[in-house]
């Protein structure tokens, strides 16, 4: 596996959303990479920190408006 290869599966790879024999190669190569580790750990923290402030479950309507205006030009 090269880095392109692991960074393009990273998320996948952080969600669990691999086969065991991918995330072996992950691995193996996160352990032989350490800008690619690098990498995944801030991911990591990133997807961590996404999901802490999604536990919110209010939003103010003008927030919901403008990310559907960014997002499909609504």
């Amino acid at each position: 596996m090269n880095c392109r290869e692991c960074v393009e599966h990273l998320y996948e790879f952080l969600d669990r959303e691999v086969t065991p024999e991918l995330e072996q190669e992950i691995r193996a190569h996160l352990e032989d990479c350490p800008q690619c580790e690098e990498q995944s750990q801030f991911d990591e923290l990133f997807l961590k920190f996404l999901r802490a402030r999604c536990k919110t479950k209010w939003s103010p309507a003008q927030l919901k408006q403008r990310m559907l205006r960014e997002m499909f030009g609504r």
